[in-house]
């Protein structure tokens, strides 16, 4: 069974619905032209520098020598610390902290070069990802007010799954907590523990978690990596999008809000009925005494 629904919604405005149709393509964009300020991008920071990194090592190295039971890691530094505290090499937190000071300053910067080639990497990810965003159904009132112009612009559904341009759509995750691209915490148990932190690995699921507040959206993403693309290679990043083709029975429906304007509507049915006479036509309407829309089917010659 796949793992994602058969047809995801496209939401947009009237103009924006016309631009698909005509060209027979979707924009696939980098994270930043989302335009969602807690969207990781090409642009983000870290939220620690080597100066947090080092002040955080040595308070945990510190708590290490003078906690009740002794670190059990195999690490080099745990060994060495097992046998200061075996030598009760010092007297107080202050005086600990002056050796592992310089000890732990050249661990920190050892640790720089590898924090530095993994920001290479991600700058480098996030200006060849393009992503393309859906909603899973098209009666999503949420997605109709935010995407669609409030009602007054139109819902797309394309089928997804192999054989089709939405080859593997992922599931949005609604988390309070915000994804970072790597965590100081990650980083210190990489500096004191020798763990290792694969953060590559884990640059394709930053991009599948967004805030409680947005759960009402049921949104899904597909992604494509634009190494191969000019798109990849323009200096100026607001160019880092593609518009990519589908075939036309890729596009299974169209939904047209329930207030979208007579002449938009008019526009977009016939372009739909000369270039996709395949594709199933909606008309929205709210329902009496529910915050609900049903669609009626319109017929050929409406």
């Amino acid at each position: 069974m796949p793992d994602h629904p058969d047809t995801l919604a496209k939401f947009c405005s009237a103009p924006t619905a016309e631009k698909i149709l005509t060209s027979q393509r979707l924009r696939w964009s980098a994270p930043h032209l989302l335009m969602d300020p807690f969207e990781l991008t090409h642009q983000t920071q870290l939220n620690f520098d080597p100066m947090s990194l080092l002040a955080g090592a040595i308070r945990n190295a510190t708590n290490m020598i003078f906690s009740r039971e002794a670190p059990r890691s195999n690490a080099p530094l745990a060994t060495v610390i097992r046998r200061w505290r075996d030598e009760e090499r010092f007297n107080s937190p202050e005086e600990a902290e002056d050796v592992l000071k310089e000890l732990l300053s050249r661990m920190v910067n050892q640790r720089q070069e590898s924090i530095e080639e993994m920001l290479a990497d991600w700058r480098r990810f996030t200006r060849e990802l393009r992503i393309c965003c859906f909603s899973a159904r098209a009666d999503n009132l949420p997605a109709w007010q935010r995407f669609a112009d409030n009602h007054h612009g139109i819902a797309l559904r394309f089928h997804c799954g192999e054989y089709t341009a939405l080859k593997a759509p992922k599931a949005v995750e609604y988390s309070p907590n915000r994804p970072e691209i790597t965590t100081f915490k990650e980083q210190i148990n990489a500096i004191l523990y020798h763990e290792k932190v694969n953060a590559q690995a884990h640059f394709p699921e930053k991009f599948l978690v967004k805030p409680p507040m947005a759960a009402d959206e049921q949104e899904w993403r597909c992604f494509y990596n634009a190494t191969d693309q000019a798109s990849s290679r323009e200096n100026d990043d607001n160019l880092w999008y593609d518009d990519r083709p589908f075939e036309k029975n890729d596009l299974d429906a169209l939904y047209f809000g329930a207030f979208i304007p007579a002449a938009d509507k008019q526009r977009l049915l016939s372009i739909a009925r000369e270039q996709y006479p395949e594709t199933k036509l909606f008309q929205a309407q709210p329902l009496p005494g529910k915050y609900e829309v049903e669609f009626v089917r319109i017929k050929k010659r409406d």
